[in-house]
């Protein structure tokens, strides 16, 4: 084998070359084009942060939550732009409504210029985006200072003095208040303080708290205890809106009764019917809260919502009720204290004919309904502070029977040709009248005692 020649290496050195050619062009070609698109993608960016607004929230502004858009466009950014401003146009009416409490057709027209001055952020909810539609949840944040300039006398509508939050949930039998994992708890911290003028004062509850707001505080009617709760948490008055739950099954349909009272004496403002037919417990919880929030704006703007001023005042010593248990004193029939009842309820409003009846009777101290069944029996919780034969009559006064029975104590209507219940005359009283029967004194006849010696 003879070795390579000079001939030889310029052949091999030219063939490298080729070779690697292609290759350094092809580099080369593919450098340019990124350097051409660098400034093309730059101007997009730019483009695109100056077409698409940001989704940002706003704080301490208006906000009109759950506004629904389902629009299209030419484009997924122009599709998302269109949605912004339909949501702005149907959450002015919505704020106007709220805001005045007239109907949300008797609003101001706003052109899409006027409404984009007064709307300071979009908050995304719930958000599908498509090649040419947009489909989203949006909340509507409006700027206070600048909205008043169009809703006029409206915009310095009174908010409420601070009320502590009770939120109490009854779920199968469960009841919670303010413990970490009580979803009707987590469903309120979802409410915007900007949705209502209603000023709640959701308190980040510690081990304390939790043991001090549960949810039998709620039953109590103690003002001395509520007074130290007004104090701790420096708020005026309470709203306990109540929520019981009642399920099919796991992951069924799901109905709740929502019953919205207020003040320590637990006065009922209003109670709505709730259903959730695919068991979306946080939706319905979400609806509840919504409706709970309404009822409490307009006992607001009626005038019902104002604070017990003896939670606010200092009464003396002796005006201090005790609700204690008296110790000593007479050892007769005890103080029926709470007990359950259990009442056909056909309907809602056999149910509250129930609770208003039971409220008005004398010696009853507290009515809570335990559980709701619709076309069947409920349970109903009752505080009494009077003997149970002073309870019955008292019932039977109303036109309702207490009727004894193995499985609990049935109260139901009285029935038509039922002798109302006579009043129990015990033998003690008996005995008694016929003791001052014995001793009043004939008529005309004067004591002994009065008689002067020898007058008889």
């Amino acid at each position: 084998m003879r070795a390579p020649t000079a001939h030889d290496w310029k052949c091999l050195i030219a063939a490298a070359v080729l070779v690697l050619l292609p290759g350094t062009a092809l580099q080369a070609q593919r450098g340019a084009r990124a350097a051409d698109a660098a400034p093309k993608k730059a101007a997009a960016e730019a483009n695109k942060s100056v077409d698409e607004p940001k989704a940002i929230g706003g704080s301490g502004g208006l906000i009109v939550g759950g506004v629904d858009v389902d629009v299209g466009g030419k484009s997924p950014v122009d599709a998302r732009f269109n949605g912004w401003r339909q949501a702005q146009r149907l959450a002015w009416p919505a704020l106007w409504a709220r805001m005045s409490g007239q109907p949300a057709n008797t609003a101001p027209g706003l052109a899409d210029s006027a409404l984009d001055s007064i709307v300071s952020a979009i908050e995304v909810e719930r958000e599908q985006v498509g090649p040419t539609r947009y489909v989203a949840r949006l909340a509507v944040v409006f700027d206070r200072a600048r909205a008043a300039t169009f809703l006029g006398r409206y915009a310095m509508l009174a908010s409420s003095p601070p009320m502590l939050l009770l939120p109490v949930l009854q779920d199968a039998g469960v009841r919670q208040a303010h413990e970490p994992e009580s979803p009707w708890l987590k469903a309120w911290a979802r409410l915007r303080a900007g949705e209502s003028p209603i000023d709640y004062i959701r308190i980040q509850a510690t081990p304390g708290d939790v043991i001090l707001l549960n949810a039998w505080q709620a039953e109590r009617r103690h003002v001395v205890l509520w007074r130290g709760l007004v104090d701790r948490y420096q708020v005026a008055d309470v709203l306990i809106p109540e929520l019981i739950l009642e399920r099919s099954w796991l992951g069924g349909p799901t109905t709740g009764l929502l019953i919205v009272r207020f003040g320590p004496s637990g006065r009922e403002l209003g109670r709505v019917r709730l259903s959730n037919p695919v068991g979306d417990v946080d939706g319905l919880m979400d609806a509840a809260v919504r409706q709970a929030d309404a009822i409490y704006i307009a006992a607001l703007r009626s005038g019902n919502l104002l604070p017990d001023p003896s939670l606010l005042e200092e009464l003396p010593a002796g005006e201090i009720e005790d609700a204690g248990p008296e110790i000593g004193g007479q050892f007769g029939e005890a103080m029926l204290g709470g007990i359950r009842l259990r009442v056909q309820t056909p309907d809602d409003a056999t149910l509250q004919a129930f609770e208003r009846d039971l409220r008005a009777t004398a010696g009853v101290s507290g009515v809570r309904v335990a559980s709701f069944a619709p076309g069947g029996e409920s349970l109903i919780d009752l505080n009494a502070t009077s003997p149970l034969s002073e309870l019955r009559l008292a019932l039977d006064a109303r036109g309702l029977r207490l009727v004894d029975d193995p499985a609990g104590r049935i109260l139901r209507r009285r029935l038509a040709g039922e002798a109302p219940l006579e009043p129990v005359i015990s033998e003690e009283a008996l005995v008694e009248d016929g003791a001052d029967a014995t001793a009043e004194p004939t008529s005309g006849a004067a004591p002994k005692a009065l008689l002067p010696p020898g007058g008889e």
